[in-house]
């Protein structure tokens, strides 16, 4: 059997090295193009953050789409413990009609609600559209 001479084993390991290198560049290139590239697309459904104002004297919650995701008024609902209806009815708007950070709607017996919200009440705020509902926020009382 034939030895190998000194300069072919220098070869093999200066190919090697370089054989690691490319890949290695060509992964970081690869991670790069994502990340500066390729959109993101995270699937996370509708996002929004509402603050609320509980007067306990009338029972009434006011409600602030403080920011996040535009919404049409129809597809925003608040469901409580013996109640459910949508934006547009609370506010008197057309259920296209667009909600953007800044609207305001009071829950009350004075509203499309139809009942005083107690401070014990749990109102959860929901986006449903085409059939799929996603909890938006949830107010857990004024306790």
């Amino acid at each position: 059997m034939g030895r190998l001479s000194t300069d072919t084993v220098g070869m093999t390991e200066g190919i090697g090295v370089a054989v690691l290198v490319g890949m290695t560049l060509l992964v970081t290139a690869i991670v790069g193009l994502n990340v500066l590239v390729i959109e993101d697309d995270d699937g996370g459904g509708p996002q929004a953050n509402f603050s609320y104002d509980y007067v306990a004297d009338s029972g009434a919650l006011i409600v602030t789409h403080e920011r996040g995701d535009e919404f049409e008024a129809g597809n925003v609902e608040f469901e409580g413990p013996d109640a459910r209806v949508t934006w547009a009815e609370v506010a008197g708007r057309e259920p296209a009609a667009a909600v953007v950070p800044g609207d305001i709607v009071q829950l009350s017996n004075g509203s499309a609600y139809g009942q005083r919200v107690r401070g014990q009440d749990t109102i959860r705020i929901y986006h449903n559209a085409s059939g799929n509902r996603t909890q938006l926020d949830q107010w857990d009382g004024a306790n």
